[in-house]
């Protein structure tokens, strides 16, 4: 029986049809990646290897993640990616934007050159940003690196970080800086550190700092070997011959705890063989000291309003004459002392408590 030739030329439409759906599907299995757009599109055979090279406008996706770029290669065999221009990368949470990207799929490793900016978007929206010269990403460990003039900055903490080399495991929240490493802390006041190594855990929630520990902003300076910074209580523990010094006292002991409140000393303790000088006035000789087993020190507007000293104390106080007061000295040894301090860092009274010996020296004006 002769069918129609409608019929006939329907039959032949589907078939071609089922052919060419057939022999795109097999042709997007053997294709490891999705392409969205190009302008120009050439494939080589390299060897044994078919190369796909891309041009202007790029877009394409790679398992779930997302690539633009001015220009693409593709290899297919090797499963390997070089772009160049404009490259841009969104992976998760995390953007990535490079002059230049290599992306190697079977270590799920991202390699990034040139002007490099990368951004991690939080869970309450606020951004944690790098730059550096070259960042390294592993995708399937989440594993971050960059590499020569770092610069960090998270928008939660307001903390901005400066490094010749930095490290941040996404999925344990832990990072380290290295080579010059400075963080900053600046939500009202200015904080600021740097030591040979500086590690961050849960997201700034703790800092770690070692070696060569300096902890400054334009009031004080802290020198240590090792701090513990505490982001949420704005509290920092000093170890390892920590010191202390401004332009109205110098401090030491083997222990600091220095409490703040927007970035300025709201309290300091001391432990263990404490000792400090102080002066009334900034261009003056520290002449004043004391120490003792514990002490703490309470500030106000960054300024030390008064002080305690306990255990095995001992302290000199030296008042200069002047046209309102004489001469007076007081060299005295007890377990415990209350030093009250007038806003413009004059004394206003010292009490020594308990076992107290010790002598007073004055001297009257000549008139």
């Amino acid at each position: 029986m002769k069918l129609p030739g409608r019929v006939t030329r329907l039959s032949i439409l589907i078939i071609l049809s089922f052919f060419q759906f057939v022999f795109l599907s097999a042709q997007e299995e053997l294709r490891p990646y999705k392409l969205i757009n190009a302008d120009k599109l050439i494939i080589t055979k390299v060897k044994s290897e078919y190369v796909t090279n891309l041009f202007g406008n790029v877009h394409f996706f790679y398992g779930n993640t997302e690539f633009f770029s001015d220009k693409a290669d593709i290899y297919d065999q090797q499963k390997i990616v070089k772009m160049q221009g404009n490259v841009k990368v969104y992976d998760d949470t995390l953007s990535l934007f490079a002059d230049k990207v290599d992306y190697f799929r079977k270590k799920e490793l991202l390699m990034l050159q040139g002007t490099v900016l990368a951004t991690e978007t939080h869970h309450d929206s606020t951004i944690r940003t790098f730059a550096a010269e070259k960042i390294e990403y592993f995708r399937n460990s989440r594993e971050f690196y960059a590499f020569e003039n770092v610069f960090t900055y998270d928008e939660r903490e307001s903390i901005k970080g400066y490094c010749g080399e930095l490290k941040y495991l996404m999925n344990d929240k832990y990072g380290y800086l290295l080579k010059d490493p400075l963080l900053t802390i600046a939500k009202n006041d200015t904080l600021s550190i740097s030591a040979e190594k500086i590690e961050y855990f849960k997201d700034y929630n703790k800092v770690a700092a070692t070696f060569n520990v300096r902890t400054f902003n334009s009031d004080f300076e802290m020198n240590s070997d090792f701090l513990l910074y505490f982001t949420d209580e704005e509290k920092a523990v000093y170890l390892g011959k920590p010191q202390f010094s401004s332009d109205l006292a110098n401090a030491y002991a083997r222990e600091f705890r220095i409490f703040f409140e927007e970035q300025k000393i709201k309290k300091a303790l001391l432990q263990d063989s404490c000792y400090v000088e102080f002066s009334e006035k900034a261009e003056e000789p520290k002449l004043n000291w004391a120490l003792g087993d514990l002490m703490q020190f309470n500030f106000s507007d960054g300024n030390i309003s008064d002080c305690q000293a306990e255990g095995s104390v001992n302290s000199y106080f030296q008042q200069a004459e002047n046209d309102k007061r004489d001469f007076s000295a007081n060299d005295a040894e007890g377990e415990y002392l209350f030093i009250d301090i007038a806003e413009e860092n004059k004394i206003k009274r010292i009490s020594m408590q308990k076992n107290v010996r010790g002598k007073y020296k004055f001297k009257h004006k000549k008139w």
